[in-house]
């Protein structure tokens, strides 16, 4: 009998966030780890070597609500970092958990790390994480992406269908298409990583089984990114190419 691991404190508290907003009538929606964990743990139970237990917690909400998230934050306990927000907190918050000491991250609006993604018109698409497409997109934007994101990325391409919209089986395509058809640095970076992700995979002996699954839909994603047509903007950028660095380099907070 195949056991399923408790549920970490800190997707507990993660999940009691984003109830704790929702009652208060704010939208706030988890990404990272903890978001990865909800949608996908059930996958660490087939794929043990997959499994990691997220430390902090991610959310993104709107810019607009930003000072009643902190009132809900506080509320229950987390300390906020007010030199932090004082100087971001027009694009982000930071707060941590005393009890745990986990560290919980704020985007307001917008996800800004190696890209910028706008998720102010996505977050009341699904719940409680963003939607499955934009997760894997905040995974796939990291230019100097960790051995722990790229296992986060077989774990959401193990879970999800790749199809035409974001449910809990199945992420949308169309979204990585329209935003890597318009954003050719945000293109460039995707399609390193998903070659990324097949690398790693060719060199693991204990992912063996779950190889030919992730590398048909890594293809699948390339070959419908690469085929959909491109902006002017991404055409003209695209010209430049790497002679211009088209990644940032985000701060250690």
């Amino acid at each position: 009998m195949q056991h399923v691991p408790e549920e970490p404190r800190v997707v507990e508290l993660g999940l009691r966030i984003i109830h704790e907003c929702e009652r208060k009538g704010i939208v706030a929606r988890l990404l990272g780890g903890v978001a990865v964990y909800v949608l996908a743990s059930d996958v660490y139970v087939k794929v043990p070597s997959l499994a990691r237990t997220p430390k902090d917690i991610d959310l993104v909400a709107h810019a607009k609500d930003s000072g009643r998230l902190t009132e809900v934050l506080e509320g229950i306990g987390m300390e906020p970092d007010r030199r932090f927000n004082a100087l971001h907190g027009y694009e982000r918050l930071m707060f941590r958990d005393p009890a745990s000491g986990a560290r919980i991250d704020v985007f307001l609006d917008v996800f800004r790390e190696s890209h910028t993604i706008s998720l102010r018109d996505r977050l009341e698409l699904f719940k409680p994480t963003i939607p499955p497409s934009d997760l894997l997109m905040t995974k796939l934007q990291i230019w100097r992406i960790s051995e722990r994101d790229i296992k986060d990325l077989m774990t959401l391409l193990l879970k999800f269908k790749i199809g035409n919209t974001d449910t809990a089986e199945e992420l949308d395509a169309n979204r990585i298409i329209n935003l890597t058809s318009n954003d050719w640095g945000l293109y460039k970076t995707t399609v390193v990583n998903l070659g990324r992700v097949t690398e790693y995979l060719m060199n693991s002996k204990e992912l063996e089984r779950t190889k030919g699954e992730v590398i048909d839909k890594v293809n699948n994603l390339l070959n419908r990114i690469n085929s959909a047509p491109k902006s002017i903007r991404w055409r003209l950028r695209s010209i430049i190419g790497e002679r211009v660095k088209w990644y940032e380099e985000p701060e250690e907070v």
